[in-house]
């Protein structure tokens, strides 16, 4: 996801995102750690020169899975498996600017305009073995 992280001054470790970090530095068998400090700053993965006000959203994608089944004749080893399709969601996660949230909303908003609102799905329940 978008996160860099800059090095800063010590002067600056009192300001939001900026934290004590550590830099080894090993040849041969020896290592030695410096002491300094960055500043974490997250980005808006459409645009990484946008830092303020990004945030993670998540969302899902429907689609379509091919599944293999049992195969069609049980008494011949060598028939081939039938296949299906069914329904499947893929779910992402993504870190917006606004301006970038809003180009989401804006490409989804014909499919949301002819969809109807709903509550999640349920979780599947599993069979005990």
């Amino acid at each position: 996801m978008g996160t860099r992280f800059i090095e800063v001054d010590e002067s600056r470790k009192g300001e939001p995102g900026v934290r004590k970090g550590g830099r080894t530095l090993t040849v041969g068998d020896q290592s030695i750690t410096q002491e300094t400090w960055v500043k974490v700053e997250a980005y808006d993965d459409l645009d990484s020169t946008v830092t303020e006000d990004v945030h993670l959203h998540t969302f899902a994608v429907p689609g379509m899975e091919v599944r293999a089944g049992a195969a069609k004749d049980d008494e011949d080893a060598s028939s081939e498996f039938e296949t299906r399709l069914v329904p499947s969601v893929q779910y992402y996660q993504i870190e917006l600017g606004p301006d970038s949230l809003n180009k989401l909303h804006e490409a989804l908003e014909p499919f949301i305009a002819a969809a109807k609102e709903c509550e999640p799905p349920k979780g599947r329940k599993t069979r005990a073995k």
